[in-house]
């Protein structure tokens, strides 16, 4: 407080809970407009600056809080001082002689850059006011403040107080004001109050909540960093005002109450819980203080409302509920937030407050108007920026006012623009039946509903044609005779052959008295007699079960019994497994020589298009495989006239599929009921990646569907089998993006397809063609229904979710099979009457998904496999898809298994790249730094291979338990001298004795103030001032210590750095583009060097910035520097002033670059219009689409290209030069030449691979590593020098 003389100060106290607050959010957010309340006003009349600016000097010196600065330096708890006296001046700007379009134009100026400046709360009075000339008797006033200083209660006695001063100074009369009762008496009010009670009050309210992320999935992913605030301003039309007011009042609540119940109804559909959190701002004027209405402050508060309900509770329920709660939290409404969250460790309780305010400069508005103060006031417009990225605002009146105020930079406004259609919706929902159980409560709107209901789905409209698949099949074989149909174990039939060999087979088993519709038993390896039996059966009018010969005794057993198969066809190399089965009816061997001898003639078809085909089992809940009924109808769809792909005679298919599993039906199907080929691969090819490419590529396969896990293993083994295929289509489990991502820049758009569908809905119900991937994506999506489907997402009570909200994925229409075989019970679980179309059936899947604006529908897990941490709800995809990219890193699976005391646990299962050496923690250290902590795997588990299932899917229940995780209990002591200090520090701020260096600070009890008390600390016991914000970034001891021993500062020299755990240093120098990041490649193929790749500094003391950094990242040794196109005049500059300060630069490598002996000759063209050409050509290149990159590149760029046209070289190093030359090297210009003349030591040239834009890019990239690999090791060959 050295800045106040004792004289001028009138009184110190405490802040009040919500000051603390908002003074913590302000320094940890500084310029970033927190909480800054900015108020603008069309004033028309006689509007006088000078009697404005004296009234506002009187309620200055009527009210302490007005000439109040707030101190937090070097103090344990920040307090607040009161000075005598401080003067206030107000601002006028005259603009009446600019257009309007211009005044415009300079008062949003101003409006931005008063919120930029904010206020330094230490010194400023924390109010601004300017009062802007427009033109006779029009003005607009605008009128900053602070929220620390006061709440809209006070607000409204300030503005009614002011209006009146300024009345009585325009004539020139005395003014009568009340007496004044001083801020200070509730600040001791709330020191005076039994904090251990209230605290227990809140443990207990709160007991049990899991915690919640709102509206997860609609956060944008990333999210950006920064708050950049919008709002969204809607009102409740007056009819539903009045009728939502009357429900209120009928039953003994507030509006605020009730509109508090509506939220918890769309919350709990977007969050899949009927137990949930949000913040509420409450008034906080204790009755107990006498006078405190009158009181000017900041007495508001946010506290934790917490709402539960179960499955049948009614709106009028909830309210009554509601109110009971308020009123028991009412004593306790004073506690400040980060102590209750500190003291039931829930450091992010509250993301989001719902906030019940009247707006009083409208009501001062009209009581002033009414004493005709000369001036009236209109188009009033309010800004306030919080720390919450959303928060919903409402005001009483004739319409209901309502706003979302939301941060662009997490939510997207069309999800703000449903999330209001939604709000409106509910309430007039309720108001319409408010004794409807909230789980039936419409949240989506008739607009939103046409969408789901038609414009995402088709209308589905079975095909007449009536064929079943024999026919169908008998139409190909009729019209290509000789085509070849399948090839198996060797041998190659055609249609013909196919046909009458499945002809002989179906005569037989019609002797043998197969009827319409009644099951045979398939037991056979991969062969041609596979499909001939299949066809067999289902000519014969029967129903085949695939039984795979390697199943389990036991579960073939099941299956016959089951079933009640009629007879059993296999082959002869089976024919003793057969025998050894305990099965009482016929057994046919296919190769018998009865068979041969019966006729090839097509038999007369029995069989309907509803009959059943195939009995499939797959596994049971109960441990009992269930029996899933298909009928030809079902198959037909998947292969016939469909929607997302089109097969022909000149297509080869190739069949990867067990044939007891459902993606065989669409390989067999697929090919033979459109006269193309069928190749089944035989399973020792299956499992060997390499015949399996060569199959692929020897077979000529145009169409192949895969399993997600074998997808990723051909993906691996490179991308030479793609070159041929037509379609590659995959599915199964959740997708791994990078390897879609590699298939992609392999095939290009239109020929992957990422496919979905369980075996109830027949092989595939939704598709998406995979034609662009996002850089930032997570996941693919499963896409759009194919046809004759009908796809929603729903709650539990069949009522459709909003597009976004996550929800159980429903399907519909002529893929649904009959249901399960002899399970009646769960047949009428999962199949359900149609909500939407009656006398139809919906599949339940029990697949949590989304639908995302285009109509996509994105795959989130299974609902039994849904994931808790810390109260979290987590994808595990989101985490493998990270795992995926760490370096080193093939494959990985993760999962979460309870722990003793009932927390979840993850545990990632890793796969490292052949030959690499990847270790536990540094897997851990790379998921850190992207993920946050309750996300990052406690267990590691190096694994060779990933089990597979028959299917080709990752056997989860093989996976090996995880041991030896680390004891959570167990602390990791400090380590140096830093570690020691901030340890001590911490302990005694946070009451705890031992802290390991890496808990999270907001973890263990830390908050807001307590965090201003730990950087207050460091600044008087280290001598280091440390912005509050670093704490906040960097949450541990250990981090924070590292940050502080790096020099105390944040590192203003911008850099990626690659390969973080290697220890030989290569500085890097960024081609035009301007960012390190494009070094990225070249670190993969060189993961034994950690890559400082550098942005370019616009600054021009970049040369010595560079120099001081490198020398603290590698303060002894020889150093080796590498530059990229622009780069390497940077590189040469650094290398300079690094020598001059006495450093020893070993190499410099160039890459496709030459030294500057004039200014660029730009011929004629402007360095503006070369940076627009430089930017056109790059928009296509992989990191301008990096929005974090992207967003500054142009500014960037400029000034990158701006330096190096104007870069003339100066003089010599001292170091060795190596240049590596692009392919198709030009001529020299007369303002370049080569780095020979610019060194006193060794000059080499080297042939790189590529063009110059192509060098580290994918193709090129590993043949230059391989070379700068060399350079290094001094081993390459040289083809130019001295």
């Amino acid at each position: 407080m050295s800045q106040f003389k004792k004289e001028h100060v009138q009184d110190i106290y405490y802040l009040s809970p919500m000051q603390e607050g908002m003074l913590f959010h302000t320094l940890l957010h500084p310029g970033q407009s927190f909480y800054i309340e900015q108020i603008s006003m069309q004033v028309k009349g006689s509007f006088q600056k000078d009697i404005l600016e004296k009234s506002m000097n009187v309620i200055i010196g009527r009210y302490d809080i007005f000439r109040t600065v707030f101190v937090h330096e070097k103090m344990k708890r920040p307090v607040q001082v009161v000075l005598k006296e401080r003067s206030f001046q107000a601002e006028e700007i005259d603009l009446s002689g600019l257009s309007e379009a211009e005044q415009n134009e300079r008062i949003e100026d101003y409006k931005r850059k008063d919120k930029e400046k904010g206020f330094n709360l230490s010194k400023d009075i924390p109010m601004r006011t300017a009062v802007f000339k427009k033109g006779q008797d029009r003005y607009e006033w605008v009128w900053s403040y602070h929220h620390i200083l006061l709440d809209g209660w006070c607000f409204g006695i300030v503005v009614q107080e002011l209006f009146e001063v300024y009345n009585a100074l325009r004539e020139n009369r005395l003014y009568s004001l009340g007496p004044v009762k001083p801020y200070k008496d509730y600040i001791k009010w709330l020191e005076s109050q039994d904090k251990q009670r209230s605290l227990a009050y809140w443990e207990h309210h709160l007991a049990g909540f899991e915690g919640q992320t709102t509206f997860s999935e609609q956060r944008k992913k990333p999210e950006q960093a920064g708050n950049q605030p919008e709002e969204l301003l809607f009102t409740l039309p007056k009819e539903d005002t009045e009728v939502f007011t009357q429900l209120a009042k009928a039953h003994h609540t507030t509006l605020s109450t009730a509109l508090q119940a509506v939220w918890s109804v769309l919350l709990s559909r977007y969050q899949r819980s009927r137990d949930l959190i949000f913040g509420t701002v409450v008034s906080g004027r204790p009755a107990d203080i006498q006078g405190v209405e009158h009181m000017v402050g900041l007495f508001i508060n946010v506290v934790p409302k917490r709402v539960t309900f179960g499955a049948h509770t009614t709106f009028t329920e909830l309210v009554a509920e509601l109110q009971k709660q308020a009123l028991e939290a009412e004593p306790h409404q004073y506690m400040p937030l980060y102590d209750i969250q500190s003291h039931i460790a829930a450091p992010n309780l509250i993301d989001h407050i719902i906030v019940f305010e009247n707006y009083p400069l409208q009501e001062a508005n009209k009581q002033h108007e009414e004493k005709n103060l000369g001036f009236t006031m209109d188009d009033i417009t309010v800004f306030e920026k919080s720390n919450y990225d959303l928060n919903l605002l409402a005001s009483p009146g004739e319409e209901m006012l309502l706003k979302l105020a939301y941060n662009r930079n997490v939510f997207e406004p069309s999800f703000i623009l449903q999330l209001k259609e939604q709000l409106l919706t509910a309430i007039r929902e309720i108001i319409t039946n408010p004794e409807q159980p909230l789980d039936d409560i419409c949240v989506v709107s008739k607009k939103e509903k046409e969408r789901l209901l038609h414009e995402f789905n088709g209308q589905v409209q079975r095909k007449q044609t009536g064929l079943t698949i024999p026919q169908r099949f008998e139409q190909c074989a009729e019209a290509l005779p000789e085509q070849p149909a399948v090839s198996a174990a060797g041998r190659t039939l055609t249609y013909r052959e196919l046909n009458e060999q499945a002809n002989k087979v179906a005569h037989l088993l019609r002797k043998k008295n197969v009827g319409r519709g009644e099951p045979v038993a398939l037991l056979f390896r991969r062969s041609p007699e596979m499909v001939i039996a299949i066809l067999a059966v289902l000519k014969a009018g029967g129903a085949y079960l695939p039984i795979d010969p390697e199943y389990p005794e036991a579960r073939i057993q099941y299956m016959l019994e089951d079933s009640g198969a009629v007879c059993m066809l296999t082959q002869e190399e089976l024919a003793g497994q057969a025998a050894s089965l305990s099965f009482h009816q016929n057994t046919i061997l296919i190769d018998d020589p009865a068979v041969s001898a019966e006729s090839g003639r097509n038999l007369e078809i029995a069989a309907e298009p509803d009959d059943l085909a195939y009995i499939m089992y797959t596994s049971g809940t109960t441990g009992k495989p269930k029996g899933n009924l298909t009928t030809h109808a079902n198959i037909t769809r998947v292969v016939k006239e469909t929607n997302y792909i089109s097969l022909s005679e000149k297509d080869t298919l190739l069949s990867l599929s067990n044939y007891a599993f459902d993606g065989f039906t669409f390989d067999v199907y697929g090919a033979l009921l459109n006269g193309a080929k069928l190749v089944v691969a035989d399973q020792a090819t299956i499992l060997h990646i390499g015949k399996l490419t060569e199959t692929i590529q020897k077979e000529n396969i145009t169409v192949m569907f895969v399993t997600t896990a074998l997808f990723n293993l051909l993906v691996d083994a490179g991308t030479e089998w793609m070159k041929g295929i037509r379609k590659v289509l995959f599915g199964g489990e959740r997708s791994s993006v990078s390897h879609v991502k590699k298939a992609f820049a392999a095939m290009g758009p239109d020929r992957i397809i990422h496919v979905y569908g369980p075996t109830e809905t027949t092989v595939f119900a939704t598709f998406y063609p995979v034609n662009r991937i996002e850089d930032n994506a997570v996941s693919i999506p499963i896409g759009k229904p194919i046809n004759e489907t009908n796809a929603y997402i729903l709650t539990e009570n069949n009522r459709l979710q909003p597009i976004g909200a996550v929800g159980e994925l429903c399907l519909s229409g002529t893929g649904v099979s009959r249901g399960y075989l002899n399970r009646p019970e769960l047949t009428a679980e999962k199949f359900v009457p149609h909500p939407f179309n009656s006398g139809e059936t919906m599949y339940r899947t029990g697949d949590l998904a989304r639908w995302l604006p285009d109509g996509n529908i994105d795959f989130i897990g299974r609902i039994d496999d849904q994931v808790k941490i810390r109260g979290h709800r987590i994808e595990l995809g989101e985490i493998e898809e990270e795992l995926m990219r760490c370096q080193g890193v093939k494959e990985a699976v993760v999962i979460a298994k309870k722990r003793g005391n009932g927390d979840a646990a993850l545990t990632a299962y890793v796969v490292p790249v052949r030959g690499a050496v990847v270790s536990n923690e540094e897997v851990r250290r790379q998921l850190a730094r992207n993920l946050p902590a309750y996300m990052v795997p406690d267990a590691y588990i190096m694994l060779e291979e990933l089990p597979l299932t028959a299917n080709g899917k990752v056997n989860r229940r093989l996976l090996p338990e995880a041991d030896g995780r680390p004891n959570p209990t167990e602390h990791r002591a400090p380590r140096n001298m830093t570690e020691e200090k901030l340890a001590i520090i911490w302990s005694e701020v946070l009451g705890r004795q031992q802290i390991g260096i890496d808990e999270n600070f907001f973890e263990i009890g830390g908050h807001s103030l307590k965090a201003m008390a730990v950087t207050s600390r460091m600044l008087k016991d280290l001598a280091i001032d440390v912005p509050v914000n670093v704490l906040f970034e960097m949450p541990t001891i250990e981090g924070l210590a590292a940050y502080i021993d790096q020099g105390g500062h944040a590192d203003d020299v911008k850099k990626t750095v690659f390969n973080q755990e290697s220890t030989r240093h290569l500085f890097a120098f960024p081609p035009v583009l301007g960012y390190g990041i494009v070094y990225g490649k070249l670190a993969e193929q060189m993961p034994e060097y950690k890559i400082h790749a550098f942005d370019f500094i616009e600054s021009d003391d970049r040369a010595v910035r560079y120099a001081e950094a490198i020398s603290g990242l590698q303060p002894e040794g020889p150093l080796t520097l590498i530059g990229y196109s622009a780069g390497c005049g940077l590189a040469f500059e650094v290398a300079q002033t690094l020598e001059k300060n006495g450093r020893k630069v070993e190499k410099l490598l160039m890459i496709d670059s030459y030294m500057k002996n004039g200014v660029s000759d730009l011929e004629g063209r402007s360095i503006e219009a070369d940076t627009a050409a430089l930017m056109e050509a790059n928009k296509d290149n992989e990191y301008m689409k990096i929005k974090t990159v992207a967003d500054g590149i142009a500014k960037k760029m400029a000034a990158y290209y701006s330096y190096f046209v104007n870069l003339v070289h100066q003089g010599t190093v001292s170091c060795e030069i190596h240049l590596i030359k692009s392919e198709h090297a030009k001529p020299l210009p007369e303002w370049l030449s080569t780095w020979k003349e610019g060194t006193e030591s060794s000059y080499d040239e080297y042939q790189g691979a590529g063009r110059h834009d192509e060098m580290l890019a994918d193709v090129f990239v590993k043949t230059n590593a391989d070379l700068i690999r060399q350079i290094l090791g001094e081993r390459a060959a040289v083809i130019g020098g001295a």
